[in-house]
């Protein structure tokens, strides 16, 4: 499914450098459960966007799915990531002014169909949202937000997640719960990529890695 192969990322700032990602060279297997670990600054979120194609690795490649994935055009990456892949944030990224059902959609790119809308109400009932379709974001709690950027990563039906710390505002109870939904897409056959601090995860990851300044120290 994916394959980094020497993949450094630099960031230059008033003459500076500081090295995100030191010649990261990994495989997450298809289906695979992957949990990745470090202190605060190793490189683990600048990781997740540059396997999502948001963010040019400075040197090095990534693959998805066979394809390079940093020599597609920007448009050509963006249909990509539309397809192929979900992503839940520790932040969640919601639409204050749009409802439950709105933020879901916004998923869909275009027009959503019918048959989209009907799946987007499925997913929330499945996620427990179904009675809360017509709220604004700022009315759940926080459980109740990050459920929500679950249904809208699963959309679409990627064949990858990216979750940057989806459990990191919630409590052991909700983010139990994030967890065992991301669990059941990856029994289903989807591959899941998770950055984390916290313990929840450990029952459902297929194996660790564990970065420290930018390097994989353990895989």
């Amino acid at each position: 499914m994916i394959r980094c192969d020497e993949v450094t990322k630099i960031f230059r700032k008033n003459g500076s450098e500081v090295t995100s990602l030191d010649r990261f060279t990994a495989e997450v297997a298809d289906g695979e459960f992957v949990a990745v670990r470090g202190p605060s600054g190793s490189g683990k979120t600048t990781l997740l966007l540059t396997l999502g194609g948001m963010q040019r690795p400075s040197d090095g490649s990534v693959q998805l799915a066979g394809r390079d994935l940093y020599a597609l055009s920007p448009a050509e990456r963006a249909r990509l990531r539309s397809s192929e892949i979900g992503f839940v944030f520790q932040m969640f990224h919601l639409v204050p002014y749009l409802d439950l059902l709105g933020n879901v959609l916004l998923a869909c790119p275009g027009k959503p169909s019918a048959e989209v809308r009907q799946r987007a109400g499925e997913l929330m009932d499945e996620l427990g949202l179904a009675d809360r379709a017509s709220h604004l974001p700022g009315e759940l709690s926080a459980g109740e937000r990050q459920r929500l950027a679950v249904a809208r990563a699963l959309l679409n039906r990627p064949k990858l997640i990216l979750a940057d710390e989806p459990t990191g505002n919630l409590d052991p109870e909700n983010a139990a719960e994030v967890i065992r939904h991301l669990a059941e897409f990856h029994r289903g056959g989807g591959t899941v990529v998770l950055v984390t601090h916290g313990e929840a995860v450990n029952a459902h990851a297929d194996r660790t890695l564990s970065l420290e300044q930018g390097r994989l120290v353990a895989n």
